[in-house]
């Protein structure tokens, strides 16, 4: 757990179940004789758009470790892909998005993060 004064653009927070990638972050005061409180854009990992939460500066969130990396399209399953980690040459069994899946092919480069023994491709590169 992590105060919300100390996370910076580019942290990852758990937020009601939804894993959301820091954007920015502000100092605003509310109302004229209140606290000021951290003002936090942030963007859904697997969604698009921007939202944003007011918390107090002592406030608790959890954050979450993720590993963003580079692989390469080993094979294609009809659900999943699986790719190669081209710093270890580990294989991994990999989700994707629908349209993504149905875009790539064997020996495609791809980002992909893992996270919570989940991995995720998020790109073709």
């Amino acid at each position: 757990m992590v105060q919300a004064k100390e996370l910076k653009p580019g942290n990852y927070i758990r937020i009601n179940k939804e894993i959301l990638k820091v954007i920015r972050k502000e100092v605003v005061a509310c109302g004229t004789h209140s606290h000021s409180k951290t003002k936090l854009f942030v963007q859904g990992l697997m969604s698009k758009g921007e939202k944003n939460f007011n918390f107090a500066h002592g406030d608790n969130l959890e954050v979450v470790e993720i590993m963003k990396k580079e692989g390469q399209v080993i094979s294609k399953m009809p659900d999943k892909v699986q790719i190669m980690d081209v710093i270890s040459f580990e294989t991994i069994d990999a989700d994707a998005d629908r349209e993504l899946l149905e875009s790539l092919n064997e020996g495609d480069s791809v980002t992909f993060i893992s996270f919570e023994g989940n991995t995720r491709v998020m790109e073709k590169r």
